[in-house]
C-alpha cells in the first residue's frame, strides 16, 4: 500500500514569560564525530536568541554501560570522538552544572533510509517541495524527523512523521515549509541544491519534536514559555537527548 502524507503548518500560540532554565541538547548518531552536548541558558520568549553558553560543566555519555567523558571544545559545547552510535545500543547522558545534575536515557533505533528524494510541485502547482519516499518497517513503532537544507541553509521548520497510520507502508511525504509568497527566499527554485536528513527516533525523542512543533516552535533555539516541549531529560532542564540514526540524500531541483 502506498501512502502520501504532508506536514501541517506551524500552530501559533499565545505565550508568557516564565523562569529561565538550563537548555541541554545532546546528540549521538551512527556517524563518526557526531557525539555532542550543547548547554546554554534559556531566555524569555520576547528576548533575542543569543543564549548564554554554559561553560565548566561535567558531561559524560555511557554506551551500553561504558562511560565516555566529553571535552569542552568551544564555550558550552562538549564533544567526544570516541562515541559512535550503534543501532540497538542503550545510551545515557549525565550532566553536572555546579550542584545540579541532569540525566537522560535513549535507545538508538534500527535505521530507516529514504528510498528516494526528489523535488515536486505542490497541490496547486505554484511551489516546489522536497519530496521523500521511504518504506516503514512493519511491526516496529517508528518516529521520524526530517531536516531540510537548501543550498546549505537549514530550514528551521520542524518536519516529523510517525507510523501510527502507515506501519509497514510505502510513504511519500512533501516537506512544506509554509512559504506562501512567491518571493519568499525559502522557496525552492530550479537549480537549488536540496539535502534532506532523515532521522529515525526513539519514542520519547519523537514526542519532544512533536510537542515542540505543536507549541509553535521552529526547531531553532529555546525560550522559556508556559508550555515547553516534553523533554526526556530529568532534573528540570529544557531540551532533549537523542540517540538516532541518520540518512542523507541530495538532489538538484529541476
Amino acid at each position: 500500500m502506498l501512502t502520501t502524507v504532508a506536514c501541517t503548518k506551524v500552530i501559533q500560540i499565545d505565550v508568557k514569560d516564565t523562569d529561565i532554565k538550563y537548555v541541554i541538547e545532546g546528540i549521538v548518531t551512527n556517524e563518526t564525530g557526531s557525539c555532542s552536548v550543547e548547554i546554554s541558558r534559556s531566555k524569555n520568549f520576547r528576548e533575542n536568541n543569543e543564549f548564554e553558553k554554559v561553560t565548566g560543566a561535567v558531561v559524560s555519555i555511557t554506551d551500553n554501560g561504558q562511560p565516555f567523558s566529553l571535552t569542552e571544545s568551544a564555550p558550552g559545547k562538549y564533544m567526544s570522538s570516541s562515541v559512535v552510535g550503534v543501532p540497538g545500543h542503550y545510551y545515557e547522558m549525565h550532566v553536572t552544572i555546579g550542584d545540579q545534575n541532569f540525566t537522560s536515557t535513549c535507545t538508538m533505533p534500527l535505521p530507516v533510509i529514504m528510498d528516494s528524494l526528489y523535488v515536486s510541485r505542490g497541490p496547486f502547482g505554484e511551489f516546489k517541495f522536497a519530496t521523500i519516499k521511504y518504506t516503514d518497517p512493519a511491526g516496529i513503532k517508528n518516529g521520524y524527523r526530517f531536516v531540510q537544507y537548501v543550498n546549505g541553509v537549514k530550514e528551521p521548520t520542524i518536519f516529523w512523521e510517525s507510523d501510527e497510520f502507515t506501519d509497514g507502508q510505502i510513504v511519500i511525504m512533501q516537506l512544506d515549509a509554509s512559504a506562501d509568497e512567491k518571493d519568499d527566499p525559502r522557496n525552492i527554485k530550479t537549480g537549488d541544491e536540496v539535502t534532506v536528513e532523515m532521522q529515525t527516533l526513539d519514542e520519547p525523542v519523537f514526542l519532544y519534536w512533536y510537542s515542540l512543533r505543536a507549541d509553535g516552535g521552529n526547531g531553532e533555539g529555546f525560550s522559556a514559555a508556559p508550555s515547553n516541549p516534553k523533554s526526556n531529560i530529568t532534573g528540570g532542564a529544557l531540551g532533549y537527548f537523542s540517540a538516532h540514526t541518520v540518512h542523507r540524500s541530495t538532489v538538484i531541483a529541476p
